[in-house]
């Protein structure tokens, strides 16, 4: 199972969804304070002080989660290689959905600070975003490994 190589793909996908929960997403600047979405949380810090709780982000973090988790339950799907495409499949629009909360998030997030601060900095993709947008590419390979391993199968059995 593990020495496929869709298996090594599926594995690097489900271990960088699980490390972009962990991870800072997006941090907002102004002069006097930063603003940090995180897969679980909203925070905030001005100055030195340490990191602030504004709101919890359970949808998110939650979306998350199952995308981890679904990575990791397609590997052992390898005997039911269709299924297995299927279920890839799935998991890349789970990752393009958090893409999309991540974009939804930024843009309400960064009106909210204009309106209340005129000194806003800017945004700050971080890398948490980044290893989601890996994790896609992974996916990516491993639906392209999959759908070659169901060729050669097809074509060993047209032989036989």
């Amino acid at each position: 199972m593990i020495q496929r190589i869709q298996s090594l793909y599926l594995l690097l996908s489900a271990v960088l969804v699980g490390l972009a929960i962990v991870f800072p997403l997006v941090e907002f600047a102004t002069y006097e304070n930063f603003v940090r979405l995180s897969a679980f949380s909203l925070e905030t810090a001005t100055g030195d002080e340490p990191w602030q709780l504004v709101s919890h982000l359970w949808a998110s973090g939650i979306l998350f989660s199952a995308t981890a988790l679904l990575n990791f339950a397609v590997i052992f799907l390898f005997k039911r290689r269709k299924l297995q495409i299927r279920v890839a499949h799935y998991s890349f629009i789970m990752k393009v959905a958090i893409v999309a909360v991540i974009v939804y998030f930024s843009f309400v997030i960064k009106n909210d600070i204009r309106e209340s601060s005129p000194d806003f900095q800017g945004v700050k993709p971080c890398i948490g975003s980044l290893f989601v947008i890996i994790a896609m590419v992974f996916d990516w390979l491993a639906i392209k490994a999959i759908r070659k391993d169901e060729a050669l199968v097809r074509s060993v059995d047209r032989i036989r």
